[in-house]
């Protein structure tokens, strides 16, 4: 018995060093991370690097439809776009919250899509990003308020924090560095033009609570908000009627572009697949930002 417990208490003993090993080494090539414009790469520029005068945030609709370049041509502004692919409000919310550490943006575009209201990217928008626990402070404070008890007890742990992050790290530390703005052009045209219909919409109470406080934040520290719903093919009717309420509710204006006939009635021109624009599309729509933005400041 007395050499089962020494063992066990050998083996926990290098687990602990390897882990601390693991959390000491990650930490510094996390917090080494080459802007290299992969979705990783520009999560830590988000989190905690870039600055900017007008912040996009959103999911995949907006890293691939509002081009910074173009807003800094217009009006001079600085302008960073923070979509990051399949992530929700939480997501958005810590961003947000990243930035006022470091700057105070005047202008924050938020584009909103169904998925980063529901639970359908709930869980995801943190997994993606879990090894800047402890790291990073918006993120760390989310996972302690919002986290289920099985998270928080798991994150502690740095094997498990890190475990996804070996591969896209090397892979940073070997592409080209260059200074991104977070747009991700798409070049396709569409070939299938049908009109897809969802029917089916369940809002998640952590995801609106966000949403909320994004809008409190904003007030706060009286910075225009700008909501948009970008153009797509797949309808969401119950969503696009639940943001309107919202938005009155919260007193904010929704621009919602969801079934705009201007998109719609030329969508082999401007939409690379049913639910993203290509870059014509979104230099399209950059541009009615361009005039919102200008209107807004003046």
């Amino acid at each position: 018995m007395k050499k089962v417990i020494i063992n066990s208490l050998i083996i926990l003993a290098i687990v602990v060093a390897c882990d601390f090993i693991a959390g000491f080494a990650g930490n510094k090539m996390l917090m080494s991370t080459p802007e290299v414009g992969t979705l990783q790469s520009d999560a830590y520029q988000a989190l905690f690097k870039k600055k900017a005068d007008v912040l996009i945030l959103g999911s995949s609709r907006a890293r691939h439809t509002y081009q910074p370049k173009m807003i800094i041509d217009s009006t001079g502004l600085t302008a960073y776009n923070a979509g990051y692919d399949g992530h929700g409000m939480n997501y958005a919310l810590i961003v947000l919250q990243s930035f006022l550490e470091r700057c105070k943006p005047q202008v924050v575009v938020l584009d909103v899509c169904a998925a980063m209201v529901t639970d359908e990217w709930l869980n995801n928008s943190i997994d993606d990003v879990k090894h800047f626990y402890g790291l990073n402070a918006p993120l760390t404070n989310y996972v302690r308020n919002y986290g289920s008890w099985q998270l928080q007890a798991k994150i502690h742990s740095n094997l498990y924090r890190l475990n996804s992050t070996p591969i896209w790290l090397a892979k940073a530390h070997t592409l080209p560095s260059h200074d991104c703005d977070g747009y991700e052009p798409q070049y396709g045209n569409l070939a299938d033009t049908a009109i897809i219909n969802f029917t089916n919409f369940e809002i998640n109470e952590i995801q609106v609570n966000c949403f909320k406080e994004i809008i409190e934040t904003c007030n706060k520290n009286s910075i225009k908000l700008i909501i948009y719903i970008a153009p797509s093919l797949e309808v969401t009717a119950k969503f696009q009627k639940w943001m309107k309420d919202f938005c009155e509710e919260q007193k904010v204006m929704l621009n919602d572009f969801g079934c705009s006939p201007v998109f719609f009635s030329n969508r082999h021109l401007y939409f690379n697949d049913s639910d993203h624009l290509n870059d014509t599309g979104a230099h399209r729509m950059t541009n009615r930002v361009i005039a919102d933005i200008n209107t807004l400041l003046k």
